[in-house]
């Protein structure tokens, strides 16, 4: 495993990071996938989460040397703390989370106010966070912001800085990252104000428009760069059937390889169902240099009509974001 250092702290993280959502059968995001509003809602935690399956992935990355752990919705953030603890890691792992109820599209577009502008709410959170986690601070708070309640509302992005930045003093969270679901425009405004730590953004294949403004964004400020969807949430494999591309492992490694090669990421932060799939990754990994036939593979993909529709379409929520 390589290890990159996030930023200009003394923090090193893992090359590959594991994502937090587990899966049900048909690919869909367990919880979220069965009722979004009620999986994400604050205090709700679903049953069935971080059982046996869960604990032999973490397991198996923790052995890796995967430090870089990152989850969502509160049954995610409650299962970790708790796998966590059962398994006891050799090495410390850095955990990326957020405000639950407070980001995306959950921050309110027809109120006057907005819950991560008020401080004690996010304090509250903050804390909240640290209990599921059964940590005593947030190593990596994610903020991804909807962009309509941010044009609303003048010096949104500066009132948001400020309240990251008394979560610090006060020891609540460590780094904070901007996330880019919330486009383009507003996630280089939040770069600029020099609060946030991180970014974490889309690079694929398919979605490539980090690279011309976001990542040599964070770079100019030695922030640390998260990427993910290196699959497109499973979108890639659809894609390889239509360009007659069968073997789904290969296209899988192929897309791992692609990002790597770009050279631009801390972690590379991947989404697995069953050990095998992370082990498999990890094999990639360790080659970053695409191969012939990675290559091969890739030409096929980008020369179907699909993989352009699907690509104009990441690329324009890329730069809107949330709504």
């Amino acid at each position: 495993m390589r290890y990159n250092q996030l930023g200009a702290s003394d923090v090193k993280l893992s090359e590959i990071g594991l994502g937090g959502h587990e899966f049900l059968p048909d690919g869909r995001v367990k919880a979220m996938g069965e009722e979004f509003h009620e999986a994400v809602r604050p205090g709700v935690v679903w049953d069935g989460f971080g059982q046996e399956r869960r604990r032999r992935i973490l397991s198996a990355a923790c052995e890796a040397g995967v430090n870089f752990l990152d989850v969502t919705m509160d049954s995610e953030k409650e299962a970790l703390g708790r796998n966590l603890e059962e398994l006891s890691p050799p090495n410390p792992v850095y955990i990326q989370t957020r405000p639950e109820g407070m980001v995306y599209n959950n921050d309110p577009a027809d109120e006057d106010k907005s819950r991560l502008l008020d401080y004690e709410l996010l304090k509250a959170e903050a804390e909240r966070g640290c209990r599921l986690l059964r940590r005593d601070r947030i190593d990596v708070y994610n903020f991804g912001l909807f962009a309509p309640a941010v044009r609303r509302q003048p010096g949104y992005v500066k009132k948001l800085a400020a309240n990251v930045e008394r979560l610090k003093e006060e020891g609540l969270i460590r780094f904070a990252c901007v996330d880019t679901l919330t486009g383009e425009e507003v996630s280089l405004e939040m770069i600029e104000t020099g609060a946030f730590d991180a970014v974490f953004t889309n690079l694929s294949v398919v979605s490539d428009a980090a690279l011309s403004s976001v990542i040599p964004a964070a770079q100019e400020r030695s922030m640390g760069i998260f990427l993910r969807e290196a699959f497109v949430k499973g979108q890639l494999f659809a894609l390889g059937e239509a360009a007659g591309i069968s073997d789904r492992s290969q296209l899988a490694r192929a897309a791992v390889r692609w990002v790597l090669s770009e050279g631009v990421g801390t972690v590379l932060v991947l989404g697995v169902a069953e050990p095998e799939h992370l082990t498999q990754n990890l094999a990639a990994a360790e080659e970053p240099a695409p191969t012939d036939e990675d290559e091969s593979l890739l030409a096929a993909l980008r020369a179907t009509d699909e993989f352009a529709e699907a690509r104009a379409g990441i690329q324009e929520m890329f730069v809107k974001g949330w709504g």
